[in-house]
């Protein structure tokens, strides 16, 4: 008898997945995207990483949480991949670097290997880059909300309050801002980096669109019901992306 392939953390089986997937940090986004799929059934809830599948517009799509980091979400990714998936869409949000303000949706064209994780997969010389077809698919939908949409680098990192921001130190903070903006980077956050990695070694594609949440420059923050419709937005928009 074979026995079922099933997903060592997210527990989930194929048949219980789609072969579209959106990965989320906020286990909360994964309920809001319920509330947008037809026939959704809530699948796993352990150590967090909340995990739905659902139907939109007639496509099956899956939606999984994996909290913060990339060590995570690289687990979610590799597991997504060995259970069938064969397209990842990042949906999180991002700090603002260069001229990205807050409320903007972001697609990353790639990102900087600041992170650990991925070099357990490829070398570092091994370039952090999405699927362009599905990074394409994602800047339409983007646009499509109506919401700015800024495309371009993004910088990914382990530390947050060493690598991606100095909050106690405004000297520090704006040295960061200024490199960013001589580098031309859009956004930070820690995760990308490696999900392209994950997603490139073992064959599927991936992609990241993102909702600038925070600003690198004085760390405001989108907040209430400003936030609320941005995600609805970030959500449709990459929906969207996975039936276009």
């Amino acid at each position: 008898m074979t026995a079922t392939r099933e997903a060592w953390y997210i527990h989930c089986t194929p048949d219980q997945v789609g072969e579209d997937a959106i990965i989320v940090g906020d286990r909360g986004r994964v309920l809001l995207a319920t509330e947008l799929l037809e026939d959704a059934e809530l699948l796993n809830e352990d150590r967090g990483l909340t995990t739905a599948t659902g139907t939109y517009r007639g496509r099956r799509i899956t939606i999984s949480a994996f909290g913060m980091g990339a060590p995570i979400a690289a687990v979610v990714v590799e597991e997504l991949s060995y259970i069938g998936v064969k397209r990842v869409l990042r949906l999180g949000t991002v700090m603002t670097a260069g001229d990205t303000e807050l409320g903007a949706l972001v697609v990353a064209h790639g990102a900087t290997r600041g992170e650990g994780t991925s070099n357990g997969y490829l070398p570092a010389e091994y370039p952090a880059v999405p699927d362009f077809a599905l990074t394409a698919k994602a800047e339409a939908a983007a646009a499509a909300t109506g919401r700015p949409v800024v495309t371009g680098i993004y910088e990914s990192a382990d530390g947050f309050y060493t690598d991606l921001m100095r909050r106690d130190n405004p000297v520090g903070q704006a040295e960061l801002m200024a490199r960013r903006r001589a580098q031309h980077i859009v956004a930070t956050d820690m995760e990308s980096s490696a999900v392209f990695i994950v997603a490139r070694a073992r064959g599927i594609a991936a992609a990241s669109l993102c909702l600038a949440s925070v600003s690198g420059d004085d760390f405001a923050k989108l907040d209430g019901e400003d936030r609320r419709q941005a995600e609805l937005d970030l959500l449709r928009a990459g929906l969207e992306t996975l039936v276009s």
